[in-house]
């Protein structure tokens, strides 16, 4: 096996049990984010993975990482106590966004809602003047749904469903494909549209959805009954459903894509990916070993747009 301090290339792939996660309080303890170093060598298709560093380090909530359209930032969602200068004087029951400065470590309070909490952050601008980020806001059973937020601007709707989102993935172009928190079934909201039961897409999906870069077309995993997982791309256009490639048995759920269409996994302690181009199975990158004692495993990936980062979720003990 590779060792995951020194850089590594493609070679080969295993196995990983990973926790599913639902956004609700009840679940929010024990989870870590760190980020590591990319690299891609376009002229031998390799990547390379360097040691990461710690996002958050602390027992607690800490999960759901997206990076910013220009990489520079990562959004999460956090339990931690609200900042000094919110209205809230006592630690958050709650969770809230937060932003991570990737240049220099800063850690700056985004939402402040101590009777309601939010998830799944996304970024779409990152200027101070015009920073626009949706989430999931979490208004108690069963009302759950996606939010926009402009600058200090009052929030709105992002999307009109009502359907209880738990994620989502939007295209700009087409609209927002939103996953049923209860339903674990997939609905499509087109931009302009209301997504009610009439734009049910798919059922048995997994929490893992995205808009599929340079592609207008979003990908989920679809659950089989005889227990195999496959990836695939769902184009609304004609409402089409196109199989990518099946997970190993065991492996994690979550998966993310590059910019340059490779699909990224963790696979028994690997990072593994997947070439749409080449179409071959998953190869090996790194061993992703335990950052230390206090974690048991990892859970959901994201990379960021200029593939230069791999942000990872570690469960702690």
């Amino acid at each position: 096996m590779p060792n995951h301090n020194n850089n590594t290339t493609l070679a080969g792939y295993g196995v990983l049990t990973a926790l599913l996660l639902v956004p609700c309080s009840a679940l929010a303890a024990g989870f870590d984010i760190w980020i590591y170093k990319l690299n891609y060598q376009d002229n031998q298709q390799q990547w390379t993975v360097t040691d990461g560093r710690p996002v958050t380090e602390r027992d607690g909530y800490d999960n759901q990482p997206n990076f910013s359209p220009d990489s520079s930032q990562l959004l999460f969602t956090s339990d931690r106590q609200a900042a000094p200068n919110s209205n809230s004087q006592t630690p958050a029951a709650h969770n809230d966004i937060y932003q991570f400065q990737i240049a220099d470590s800063h850690i700056e309070q985004l939402t402040f809602t101590p009777e309601q909490s939010e998830y799944s952050p996304q970024a779409f601008k990152t200027d101070k003047a015009t920073k626009q980020i949706t989430y999931v806001v979490e208004q108690g059973v069963p009302h759950q749904s996606v939010w926009q937020q402009t600058g200090n601007a009052p929030r709105k709707r992002a999307i009109k469903s009502l359907i209880p989102t738990g994620y989502y993935a939007t295209n700009e172009n087409l609209g927002t494909l939103l996953w049923a928190r209860y339903a674990y079934s997939l609905y499509f909201e087109p931009n302009g549209e209301t997504a009610d039961e009439r734009h049910f897409v798919v059922a048995n999906v997994g929490r893992s959805i995205h808009a599929i870069p340079n592609d207008e077309a979003f990908s989920y995993l679809h659950k089989q009954l005889d227990g195999d997982r496959l990836i695939k791309r769902y184009s609304p256009k004609d409402n089409s459903h196109t199989a990518l490639i099946a997970l190993p048995n065991s492996a994690s759920e979550d998966y993310a894509w590059s910019q340059n269409n490779w699909l990224f996994n963790i696979d028994n302690g690997q990072l593994v990916a997947w070439n749409r181009a080449s179409k071959n199975s998953w190869q090996l990158i790194s061993s992703i070993p335990l950052p230390n004692a206090n974690y048991l495993s990892a859970s959901r990936i994201t990379i960021s747009p200029d593939n230069q980062h791999l942000a990872i979720v570690w469960q702690r003990k």
